[in-house]
């Protein structure tokens, strides 16, 4: 639920942008693995899609499940371990969620192995993909922690707007925001 509340709260302060919702979802044989309940632990599992689903609607948030509406100017989201198909091509914004995962042995192996998918290791490969415009973390620590997991760090700043960053910069934010997947169209 965090994700989602956070994701709610940052489409408060982009009043530019028409939004739209979407719980995390995936495409291909993640798909397959998602009906079949295999992958339930993650944030794309069916009951943590259904609670930011619930949430969605008792806030009357305007929902397009899988971003079948799209595409998309822009793509906020708080995690990039699910990057499905149709929203690869959009302008990708990272914003972190919280604290990670401890790096354990899965994580080491995903970073290894770049075919195997980020979520095996959970949040610690969050920023990986390298796949966001932006990716704008909670302060100057994150920033280098995230640095050091191997995220491109190409330009930042603390003080500069994220959507005009190019593509790859991680930056420190003093904003109170997080997320969980939503599409912002240009009004």
């Amino acid at each position: 639920m965090n994700q989602t509340t956070q994701m709610h709260q940052i489409s408060e302060h982009l009043p530019e942008y028409e939004h739209s919702f979407s719980p995390y979802y995936c495409d291909g044989p993640t798909e397959i693995l998602r009906r079949l309940g295999l992958i339930q632990f993650t944030i794309a599992g069916n009951k943590l899609a259904g609670r930011c689903r619930n949430y969605l609607q008792n806030h009357g948030l305007p929902i397009d499940y899988q971003g079948k509406n799209g595409p998309y100017d822009l793509v906020l989201t708080c995690s990039d371990l699910f990057l499905p198909k149709n929203i690869r091509d959009n302008r990708i914004v990272l914003v972190q969620e919280g604290i990670t995962d401890p790096e354990s042995s899965v994580f080491h192996l995903v970073k290894r192995l770049r075919f195997l998918p980020l979520w095996l290791a959970g949040t610690s490969t969050t920023g990986l993909s390298d796949a966001y415009r932006a990716f704008c973390v909670a302060s100057e620590g994150y920033r280098d922690f995230f640095i050091r997991k191997a995220c491109a760090p190409r330009r930042s700043s603390s003080r500069e707007y994220p959507i005009s960053m190019t593509a790859g910069d991680i930056a420190a934010t003093t904003s109170p925001i997080d997320t969980t997947c939503w599409r912002a169209r240009r009004r």
